[in-house]
């Protein structure tokens, strides 16, 4: 999949010093996109911040705004926590995206053809074909995914081709045919970790109807296990997929929507993973909304297994589920909520016992809107050993606490008129920056990456910045001369934060600056 990258705004990425010089338009290039951090990974800290999106509606499922810290309360297993970190994100309603390419919708249609049988993944692909007929904006950027599949894929606005995208899927389900007894994922997942009596002795009634022989309870466990092995594998590989779809998202200039649709995906033995994909898709900005592909059913599963639920809930998105009308769904799903609220807190060390976490998100003051929070976490064990992540040089110079001063380049930090913002500004000595000769020019790459975080060491936001200079002599005589740089804000709601800028040259050579800064 490409990168997707856009040209910096002067609204976002403003170059000073150069509007009064005569400079080609291939000299100097500029690029600017959301910088997201290695996943699981805190900035000079070792603090455990659990991130916990909210969105609040009111009776018309509209989203709630203007929610401060004060308004929520948090309760992790039942004790209440303290708020520590507490933020806002908005997104452009669908209205407003089609009045201006930048704020376009990219949505992608993941079709989990490896757990959703026939029947189930044709009424959810007649519905797809019917959305994106009927309910996109022109600017509206779309592509189709399925489960079983990592081949690399492309946003279009094509509605033809995404109708023939549609047409293609066709299930990949496990074929258990003619297996006695035969067992759901979910099934083989509560026998093989006793979690319901009743459903293992029914399964052991029907395994001695049907072979005639007795089926203690160790047999039909493991007939179990052989079921629930695979299916466990399957769910890893489906996760790892969207996971993948989601870093390919990050610099989409836009709203970010994964609308994943499913039959049945379990959260059993696979927390780390999800709780992975949702911290990526946190910090990406990316939505996950999730519609259940069996419709209206007399099964419901519970929530504390279901992947689809703790997806959508953990990453600000919507469950669609108990509804046979699976068009509507997709109309539902396929838009970011208006107003999102980031809410974190720091477990107490006695929570790290490696379980299950049950979270509750209320509203303070006894209002009365609907509150739809992230279901639960998984806590680390305190001593569990963490796996190394490759890091490249750049974002290892990012999480570093150190400040190198390499390059000719500074950092300063401001506050300007408008909404809470700290604005980074760089200042570059071009007369004292190393070239390559390059075509009658003088080249250099430099990337800048500006993070934000909480006091806690919490990711908040962060952006990259890429310059690519190709200077003429006469237009590098020019710039040893003025002052030049490059200014860029970053949102954050008043709070107090810790600013850090790194620069890296296509040499490999580094500055950084580290600020404490309070937002007002």
């Amino acid at each position: 999949m490409p990168r997707y990258k856009r040209l910096a705004s002067l609204s976002a990425l403003t170059v000073l010093g150069l509007a009064e010089q005569s400079i080609g338009p291939d000299e100097i290039h500029t690029q600017a996109f959301a910088y997201v951090p290695p996943a699981s990974l805190t900035l000079r800290t070792q603090a455990n911040l659990v991130e916990v999106p909210v969105v609040v509606r009111d009776g018309q499922k509209r989203a709630v705004d203007g929610l401060t810290r004060e308004d929520f309360q948090v309760y992790d297993a039942g004790k209440k926590q303290t708020i520590a970190a507490f933020s806002k994100e908005s997104f452009t309603p669908r209205g407003a995206a089609a009045k201006e390419k930048t704020g376009a919708r990219f949505v992608a249609l993941v079709m989990d053809d490896l757990h959703t049988g026939a029947a189930s993944l044709k009424a959810a692909k007649d519905a797809a074909e019917r959305f994106v007929q009927t309910s996109l904006a022109p600017v509206d950027q779309v592509v189709v995914v399925t489960t079983s599949a990592s081949a690399s894929y492309e946003f279009t606005a094509d509605v033809p081709k995404l109708v023939d995208e549609i047409s293609k899927v066709r299930p990949h389900t496990q074929n258990d045919a003619g297996a006695c007894p035969a067992f759901s994922p979910y099934q083989a997942y509560v026998i093989v970790n006793d979690l319901d009596p009743e459903i293992l002795g029914r399964k052991m009634r029907e395994c001695y109807a049907c072979l005639h022989i007795s089926c203690p309870l160790e047999r039909v466990t493991a007939l179990a296990t052989m079921a629930w092995e695979p299916a466990r594998l399957s769910m890893k590989n489906t996760l790892a997929a969207i996971e993948n779809l989601v870093d390919g998202m990050s610099k989409a200039p836009g709203q970010r929507i994964v609308l994943l649709t499913s039959a049945e995906l379990l959260t059993g033995e696979v927390e780390a993973d999800i709780d992975r994909l949702m911290g990526k898709a946190l910090h990406a900005e990316v939505i996950i909304n999730t519609l259940d592909a069996e419709g209206l059913t007399t099964m419901p599963r519970a929530a504390e297994t279901d992947a689809m639920a703790a997806l959508a809930d953990g990453t600000g998105g919507s469950f669609y589920h108990n509804n046979n009308d699976l068009l509507e769904g997709f109309r539902e799903l396929g838009m970011a909520p208006e107003t999102m609220y980031i809410i974190g807190f720091t477990p107490s060390d006695q929570s790290a016992d490696g379980r299950f976490h049950a979270l509750k998100v209320q509203l303070a003051g006894g209002k009365r809107y609907s509150v739809r929070a992230r279901l639960g976490y998984k806590a680390l064990p305190a001593k569990a050993v963490e796996p190394e992540v490759p890091l490249s040089k750049l974002d290892s110079e990012v999480l570093a606490p150190d400040t190198p001063t390499d390059l000719p380049i500074r950092f300063t930090w401001e506050q300007r008129a408008g909404p809470p913002n700290i604005t980074m500004v760089m200042h570059l000595d071009v007369g004292s920056l190393h070239f390559e000769a390059k075509n009658n020019c003088r080249a250099q790459k430099l990337t800048i990456v500006v993070v934000l975080t909480d006091q806690s060491g919490g990711f908040v936001t962060g952006q990259r910045i890429e310059f690519s200079l190709n200077l003429t002599d006469a237009t590098y005589v020019q710039l040893t001369k003025t002052d030049f740089s490059a200014a860029l804000p970053l949102k954050a709601p008043p709070g107090n934060y810790i600013v850090r800028g790194v620069a890296q040259g296509a040499e490999g050579k580094f500055t950084a600056a580290n600020e404490k800064l309070e937002v007002r």
